[in-house]
């Protein structure tokens, strides 16, 4: 079982998001977010229909991101908990929901006009952390 936050973690889902069409029929995604728990950062890459790279990446290099979601580890448990308990989401725990209720926010951008990718995107954003449903996940302690 891979552990949330890690590479293997998000192999995992890309495997899972690129064989989901609820994923690929939200149609094409261009844009590289990053994804920031603690000190931990990671860079997700979406060419086309699929999930095309996961790294990770020194957390100053979320700069060069279009966008990146910055939430505690408790937070980011708690969505794929609930992503887990669902099947998806639900509507108090999507990205755009959340980024909305959050006191500052939690997508976050170094340039105003590359976050605008993230409601571009947000729908097949959404579906790609969703597919972590079929992803059994652990939690570091």
């Amino acid at each position: 079982m891979p552990q949330f936050p890690s590479v293997e973690w998000f192999e995992a889902v890309r495997e899972s998001a690129n064989g989901d069409s609820q994923f690929t029929s939200q149609g094409s995604v261009n844009c590289r977010m990053g994804v920031k728990v603690d000190a931990a950062a990671f860079a997700v890459t979406f060419e086309g229909f699929e999930c095309a790279a996961v790294e990770a990446v020194p957390a100053d290099e979320l700069r060069d991101l279009d966008f990146y979601i910055d939430m505690s580890p408790a937070e980011w448990k708690e969505l794929l908990d609930n992503i887990a308990a669902n099947g998806g989401s639900d509507s108090a725990h999507t990205l755009n929901t959340l980024d909305l209720t959050m006191p500052s926010g939690c997508v976050k951008s170094h340039d105003e006009l590359r976050r605008t990718a993230f409601f571009q995107y947000q729908l097949s954003l959404q579906a790609f952390f969703d597919a972590s449903a079929k992803v059994q996940t652990t939690f570091a302690s």
